[in-house]
This record gives C-alpha cells, structure tokens and sequence, in this order.
C-alpha cells in the first residue's frame, strides 16, 4: 500500500513538472475560477445584508397638520400599535417638533427669527411608523391612506424610503447575474484546461502506460497519478487564491465600508470571520472541478 502510494506521488510529479507550463495555466484558471466564485458568494451574502440592514432602517413619518388635534394624533398612533405588522410607533408632539426643529436650525438665525414671529406653532405632531417587515409597509399605508385619515395627515415619507430599497434591490440583482455569469464562465474554461491537461498528460505518458500494463500494473495504479495530479492543481489553486484575495480585500475592505458607512456593514470582517468556512468550500469545489475534469479525460482516453 505504501509503494503504491508513493509511486502515485512520485508519477503525478512527474506530469505535473513535465508539462510545467500547461500546468501553470491550469492553476490559474483555476484560481480566477476561485476568486471568481467566492467574490460572487460574498457580494450575494452581504447585498443580502446591505438591504435588510437598509429595510431596518426604513420607516414611515407620518406629519399631521397644525390643527389636528392631540387627541386624534393619539388615536391613530393606538389604532397602528392595535396593527400585527406594526413593531413600534414614537409619538413627536407639536410643541416637541418644534422644540426639534429650532435645535437643529440653531445656528440659522433667519429661520429662528421667522419662527418666532409667529403667533402660532406652524408644524404638526409626527407619528414614526416602523413595521414588522418591508412587505407590511404596504398594509399600513393602505390605512394612513384611507378616506378616515385624510383630513388629519398632511404628509408621509415612505414613497422615497420604497425607492432606495427598490433601487438597491435592483443592483444587488444586477450584480448577482454578473458574478454567476462570470463564474459560469471561469467554471467551463477551468474544466475544460483540466480536461485538456489530463489528456496532453496520458498521451506523453502513453509509453510509459503501456509498460506498466505489460507488466500487470492495475487499472487503478493507473488511473490515480492522473487523479492526484488534478487534485495537486486544485490544492494549489486554492493556496494561490487565498493568497491574493486577502491581501486584495485589505485594499477593496476599507472603499466597501465607507460606501455602506452607517449600515454595520464590514467587508474584510465578514471574509476573515468566515475563513475556514471558505476555505472549506474552496478546497470541496477545486477538488470536485479537477477531479470531475480528470474522470472525463481518463474515462476517454485512458483505456485501462
């Protein structure tokens, strides 16, 4: 057992280093695959994250007009608290906005003058309106919207909040299909290099195959240095593509974060928690690619 374990080592060396060049090219298509693939994954996992962490922060402000009286600010505030799909709702009084709105124009003395000219408060009681989830936003717009609170509402904010998650929707659905697609591609080229090695390997190998027939060598004695040679491309491959694809994200990480600034969001951190993780996943889809590739090869020309 031993003997034939190192003698598979020692052939599948012996191919690797004899068509240096071709296996060079093999393992570079292989990483590009992997690099390819995981950067794929990861922008999926965190556009996934970029939304939901846009839809937590997405409510609606509802403006009632000045007149509207507390009472009835405070009725609509228990019939959406009385609401499944609503989670919370912070009531603002108008005397309390107002308070709010000369905190923060405080340093603009035009606006602070105009405001207290007036005899009356001009701003209405705010009622914030955060739901359960994204989809029963369109429930309780159908109530604010309802005849019964017309008269009361002046304005309500949801339509620009809808369009920045529908927006970012679309993107993360845009880059999605890119990085399939991109991956889709890398994956048929690293097959078919893998195949076309392979089977380059078993022809400048041919003499030496049939010698080892001649004297009763097994299919499998055969058959495996070409297997482990496909694995040695895979193993490599994976190596090379964690080598540059951390260093690389030290650089992409911090441009990431400050584009979703605000939004907990780290690039870098959520690659490094996952690091065995994709390394696990990697070294199950090089081996798989290669040696998937190499069963094809052997299975046509290998004729043992």
């Amino acid at each position: 057992m031993w003997l034939f374990f190192v003698r598979t080592i020692k052939f599948a060396l012996q191919g690797f280093f004899r068509n240096i060049w071709l296996s060079v090219v093999t393992i570079v298509i292989l990483v590009l695959t992997l690099l390819s693939v995981t950067t794929a994954a990861g922008v999926n996992v965190l556009a996934d994250k970029a939304i939901t962490s846009v839809q937590e922060k997405v409510d609606v402000s509802v403006y009632f007009k000045p007149d509207v009286q507390e009472k009835d600010v405070l009725n609509v505030q228990n019939r959406l608290e009385s609401m499944g799909q609503v989670k919370d709702v912070i009531y603002t009084s108008a005397s309390q906005a107002l308070e709010n709105f000369k905190i923060k124009h405080a340093k603009d003395t035009v606006i602070l003058d105009s405001i207290n000219q007036l005899d009356t408060n001009p701003l209405g009681a705010t009622l914030v309106v955060k739901a359960q989830s994204i989809t029963d936003y369109t429930v309780i717009m159908s109530v604010l919207d309802s005849q019964e609170y017309a008269s009361l509402i002046q304005d309500k904010n949801y339509d620009d909040n809808q369009k920045v998650i529908e927006h970012l929707d679309s993107l993360s659905n845009r880059v999605q299909r890119i990085g399939y697609i991109v991956s889709g591609v890398f994956v048929i080229i690293a097959i078919l290099i893998i195949f076309n090695t392979i089977r380059i390997n078993i022809y400048t190998h041919r003499e030496e195959i049939g010698i080892m027939k001649l004297v009763g060598a097994s299919n499998w004695f055969v058959r495996a240095p070409f297997l482990v040679e496909s694995l040695l491309y895979g193993l490599l491959a994976v190596v090379l593509s964690l080598a540059i694809l951390y260093p690389l994200l030290s650089v992409v990480g911090p441009q990431v974060n400050n584009f979703f600034e605000g939004y907990n969001l780290d690039f870098s951190q959520y690659f490094s928690a996952q690091f065995w993780q994709i390394v696990g996943w990697q070294v199950l889809f090089a081996t798989a690619l290669s040696v998937i590739s190499s069963l094809i090869a052997i299975g046509r020309y290998l004729r043992v």
